[in-house]
């Protein structure tokens, strides 16, 4: 398959926006593939949109209605963080038009499952506390950028700027699937390892103990800013890796 038959749908994780994906979607339509960024509700430029009733499926409605209002299909479908959730609500409905999904150091949750179910306690504890003093318990304020893996001065002030608070609800709602995580579609797990993020200890295990091809990234969680070539030509990896 050509290049310009191919489309990346980049989702961007909680407390993110499309902007987190803007050089590494610069640079694969420079290569000839076709590329899309959709914000979800409540985050980046849709804060406005903030609500205590946002789930998951909120999420995965979100790209959806992306997906068809656009006709979109040969999907590569990247899911950053806590948008592992919405690819894998993605797979349940579009198998067709999706190649491959790849988990970008994100979240692995089960059908039936929270995100907060899959979460270390004492973190979970914390954000709900956070939640709780900075807005009566609607949205998580966004963590430092450092905890993302991000020391560069440039880049940690684009995301004091960027960054928004992400809705409490999204992490206590569940994961609507019936099916095994993926729907058979062609996946694989990129872990970013340097620093790796704590949030994501039981979903790396989880991959793992599923036996999915998993890919080491010599980056922080924020790959797609702190190392974007990389993240492009872990993508090409993949892909190639895929049609052998």
């Amino acid at each position: 398959m050509n290049n310009n038959q191919l489309h990346f749908l980049l989702v961007h994780g909680a407390w993110h926006g499309s902007w987190v994906w803007k050089e590494v979607a610069g640079s694969l339509l420079e290569r000839g593939f076709k590329v899309s960024c959709p914000s979800l509700t409540g985050l980046g430029e849709r804060k406005h949109l903030m609500s205590k009733n946002i789930t998951i499926d909120t999420f995965i409605t979100d790209v959806e209605n992306h997906i068809l209002y656009n006709d979109i299909k040969n999907i590569i479908l990247v899911g950053h963080s806590f948008s592992g959730n919405v690819i894998s609500g993605l797979a349940e409905k579009y198998k067709d038009r999706i190649k491959q999904l790849i988990y970008f150091d994100s979240m692995v949750v089960k059908g039936g499952q929270t995100p907060f179910d899959i979460t270390n306690s004492e973190i979970t504890k914390e954000r709900i506390k956070l939640a709780e003093e900075f807005d009566n318990g609607v949205s998580i304020p966004p963590p430092s950028p450092e905890k993302f893996g991000i020391r560069d001065f440039k880049l940690t002030k684009l995301l004091e700027e960027k960054l928004t608070p992400t809705p409490l609800s999204v992490f206590q709602s569940k994961l609507n699937i019936k099916n095994e995580i993926g729907n058979g579609i062609p996946l694989c797990y990129v872990k970013c390892i340097k620093p790796l993020y704590e949030a994501l200890h039981s979903s790396r295990e989880k991959a793992k103990e599923l036996r999915w091809p998993t890919y080491d990234l010599q980056s922080g969680h924020d790959a797609m800013l702190s190392h974007p070539h990389e993240t492009i030509n872990l993508f090409f990896k993949i892909l190639s890796d895929n049609n052998n």
